[in-house]
């Protein structure tokens, strides 16, 4: 599955997620037990620098319509030179209206 991430406030997505998996963890994480594990080969689809605004609340939205409010837990670079990463589920996913 793909899916857009955006920056609070912004049309233009912020980056391109082409692969991404939606992760749901056990008990132990109650507060926010859904993570999304992605891989981009356009993670800075503008002109910013996504990685820098780890703290800022994005939305991304995946292609079967679904969306979410998440915050950059982890990122980095694959031996092809992707950007691999972990968004954190801040809430639910919550079908587009």
């Amino acid at each position: 599955m793909k899916a857009m991430l955006y920056l609070s406030g912004k049309e233009e997505p912020a980056a391109v997620l082409d692969e991404v998996t939606v992760v749901t963890y056990n008990d132990n994480h109650q507060d926010s037990p859904q993570r999304v594990q992605f891989k981009s080969r356009k993670f800075n689809a503008g002109r910013t620098m996504t990685e820098l605004h780890r703290h800022a609340k994005m939305q991304v939205h995946f292609e079967d319509g679904r969306q979410a409010e998440v915050l950059l837990q982890h990122a980095s670079l694959d031996l092809q030179g992707n950007m691999v990463g972990v968004l954190r589920v801040l809430g639910e996913i919550a079908e587009t209206a």
